[in-house]
């Protein structure tokens, strides 16, 4: 995981922040675990104030607000038009399924600089493509689509082992290393959305002892922010949520709406990292890590000898 550091502040990929913790869709192998959350908003004010102090040393390509389903917040332009003003980052961007598109607003469009709609098997939505996309150009915006005929599965029943695979399913996540999808939540910065939201799953499986703030930076109590921010960033210990979590090495599965009573009861869904490991894509994405580790630490030691023999 790479970060640079301009002007005082940590340049990422991306922060994200779930103005909505539920949904209106049931996805199977949701990683931000939405069927499992019962309906709840974030407070605007704590938002606000987060997102301020953390832009202070820290700055990202894009901010996204995300759910669950975001549209379902009635304050959504709100939390767009702060995020805008804080500054943290270039581009702002909404991430959803599409089916409350057709009702936002002109204020909407003139805040957001890209929409990304996921495309879901089976959803119909209210409104073409075609219209959407028009409306955004209206408004100077973007509007792009995904269409997520599979997911891999990636939250299981049962926890791994502290082990080497674990270890390995944390180093080889693009979420928290590729991509540095960090979720803003409640004073706290997490390296993917998992380790928030995990606790309300793991309740249903009848499982205790998992604390997300363990796998958390509490920026609000930091007395030197960049420096505690770095560190945190750049840290190489697996998190705990990965015990929970397969990342991107989990099996894919056609998507599909869960039905009520594996909400209720996931347990009964048995999945477990022996069953629902891709190996192939595991050996891959470890090879990669490998040889990306190499290759680094080769560059590292050119740049050594370059500067010794100046």
């Amino acid at each position: 995981m790479s970060y640079k550091i301009k002007n005082g502040k940590i340049i990422t990929r991306s922060i994200e922040y779930s103005v909505s913790y539920h949904c209106n869709l049931r996805c199977s192998s949701c990683s931000h675990m939405s069927p499992f959350i019962p309906k709840k908003f974030p407070f605007i004010e704590s938002f606000s104030s987060d997102i301020h102090l953390l832009s202070r040393c820290l700055h990202a390509d894009v901010i996204r607000l995300i759910g669950g389903e975001p549209l379902l917040n009635p304050e959504i332009n709100s939390f767009l038009a702060i995020a805008k003003e804080s500054g943290i980052a270039d581009r702002l961007m909404v991430t959803t399924n599409g089916l409350l598109l057709h009702s936002m607003n002109a204020d909407f469009w003139k805040l957001v600089d890209c929409v990304l709609v996921n495309l879901y098997p089976g959803i119909r939505l209210k409104e073409s493509i075609d219209e959407f996309k028009l409306r955004a150009k209206m408004f100077g915006a973007r509007l792009c689509v995904r269409d997520q005929c599979a997911f891999r599965i990636s939250l299981v029943t049962s926890p791994h082992p502290n082990d080497w695979i674990t270890d390995m399913i944390f180093r080889t996540c693009k979420n928290a290393h590729v991509f540095q999808c960090h979720m803003v939540h409640e004073g706290k910065l997490y390296k993917c959305a998992v380790p928030p939201f995990l606790p309300e799953y793991l309740l249903k499986l009848g499982i205790n002892g998992y604390d997300p703030n363990r796998d958390a930076f509490n920026f609000r109590e930091a007395k030197d922010l960049l420096e505690a921010l770095k560190r945190f960033l750049l840290s190489p210990a697996t998190m705990d949520s990965c015990r929970f979590c397969l990342g991107y090495v989990g099996k894919p599965q056609p998507h599909h709406q869960l039905e009520p009573k594996l909400i209720a009861e996931p347990a009964l869904q048995q999945v477990t990292r022996s069953g629902n490991l891709d190996h192939y894509v595991f050996i891959r994405e470890c090879a990669h890590y490998y040889w990306s580790q190499a290759l680094a630490g080769w560059k590292g030691r050119r740049s050594r000898q370059s500067e010794r023999s100046l």
